[in-house]
């Protein structure tokens, strides 16, 4: 007779690990799942203007200790200068970001990604703001509040807009942003202007105040205003000015094309009514966008993406397969910002350029630049050929600064060349149906 032995401790691992996969399954096919996180949303609101002051307060201080600050070019954009960094910009993101994480599960979506500053760096540009706390906890008591689960949250902040002013001194331009989107619609801004110590806030539909709580009034429009101010970008405007130029040509009112720094800046601009457009057709952050995005909606305006005359999503689906860092965090086909005539606007600048939706002005961009490229190299080419033979030559008219490659269906036929390797070189050219120089 056979006796089968079982062992107790194996029989108790096997049921252990048999339970927690059946709860697992009931959770995960229950219809109600366990219950998400939910704060107050004037709690959040309250941390983000704190944030945004906190990071300003940062930079007037690096910037007093050290006026030849140390600047690094970050990365570059799709067109326009490279991005630049600096400590400031390390210190009021370290600042902003160690606040925030009061809520462990709220996603922060940061202009700078990596962290080089270790507590002990940025402790001395940390202030005292429990009293700051206090009084914008009472000038937000202003807004409604609501539980809100935590997942649908998304706060963007840019601790420092403006970097490239910021280093040649243009403190005027800098401001720190902040701003809370709900399932991807901004509905909260912040943006403090460090060198003047003011904030603006606002929450749509709620209207805008300082951080003293007192409201601000947007002046109405005057219809007999007989010069506008369009601002652009002072360092990313692309081919802006031309296009503004084209749509406002047959119009009775003048306009001013004004460059300035800094996303923020421009957007306080609108909202004190010392510009009427602000207008961008190259590739942005995002985060130098939300947060002017929810204060211009807060005073009555609006932005809409030039490519479609939409609101701009700002989500923050880093889990979906389709999506990659780029694409949530980049806005890449221009957008106008106003408080008066949207629409308007938009139509005037549609029929001008109807290329908007097909990335017609980055396409052009890229295939100009990728022509000089190949031009110099040409010409590069064409240097090395003739030093290496003297008797190398080129009609007269194909001589030019810049030496261009074209396909021809009937390749023209050169003169005939001694042979050398260079020759020979050229001579496989002409077999593939190019040649050298401009027709």
């Amino acid at each position: 007779m056979t006796f089968i032995r079982i062992n107790l401790r194996n029989t108790l691992f096997f049921l252990i690990a048999s339970s927690f996969i059946y709860l697992a399954f009931l959770i995960w096919t229950a219809k109600d799942r366990i219950p998400e996180f939910e704060v107050q949303l004037r709690d959040v609101l309250s941390y983000v203007v704190l944030a945004a002051e906190m990071g300003g307060h940062a930079i007037v201080r690096t910037f007093a200790e050290n006026r030849k600050l140390r600047v690094v070019e970050k990365s570059q954009m799709d067109v326009g200068r490279p991005e630049l960094l600096t400590k400031a910009d390390l210190i009021s993101n370290h600042l902003m970001l160690s606040l925030l994480r009061r809520f462990p599960l709220l996603k922060v979506i940061s202009e700078e990604k990596s962290e080089f500053l270790s507590e002990k760096d940025v402790e001395q540009y940390r202030a005292d703001n429990y009293e700051l706390w206090l009084g914008l906890r009472e000038a937000l008591s202003k807004f409604p509040s609501w539980r809100i689960p935590l997942a649908r949250i998304t706060v963007w902040i840019d601790p420092l807009d403006a970097t490239q002013e910021f280093t040649e001194g243009l403190t005027q331009y800098v401001t720190v942003m902040a701003c809370v989107a709900i399932d991807g619609k901004p509905i909260f801004g912040a943006i403090h202007s460090p060198f003047l110590n003011e904030t603006v806030f606002g929450m749509v539909d709620h209207g805008l105040f300082d951080s003293n709580g007192l409201p601000i009034s947007v002046p109405s429009d005057r219809e007999d205003k007989l010069q506008k101010t369009i601002l652009i970008s002072r360092s990313h405007a692309g081919t802006v000015s031309d296009l503004i130029k084209r749509a406002f040509v047959n119009d009775s009112t003048s306009y001013v094309i004004e460059p300035a720094g800094g996303a923020g800046y421009k957007t306080l601009r609108l909202i004190r009514q010392s510009a009427d457009l602000y207008i961008h057709t190259m590739a942005i952050k995002k985060w130098d966008l939300c947060a002017g995005d929810a204060l211009i909606r807060s005073a009555g305006g609006v932005l809409l993406a030039l490519d479609n005359g939409l609101p701009i999503d700002y989500s923050a689906k880093t889990a979906a397969a389709t999506k990659t860092s780029d694409q949530i965090e980049v806005h890449k086909n221009g957008f106008l910002m106003t408080l008066r005539s949207p629409f308007s606007f938009y139509q005037r600048f549609k029929k001008v350029c109807l290329f908007f939706s097909d990335g017609y002005l980055l396409a052009e961009f890229r295939l100009n630049l990728a022509r000089a490229r190949l031009a110099s190299k040409a010409e590069a080419l064409l240097v090395r050929l003739v030093r290496q033979s003297p008797t190398f030559c080129l009609p007269k008219k194909s001589w030019s600064p810049l030496f261009g490659l074209k396909h021809r269906k009937s390749p023209k036929i050169l003169p005939t060349l001694p042979s050398s390797p260079s020759n020979m070189l050229h001579q496989n050219a002409r077999e593939r149906g190019m040649t050298f120089g401009r027709e």
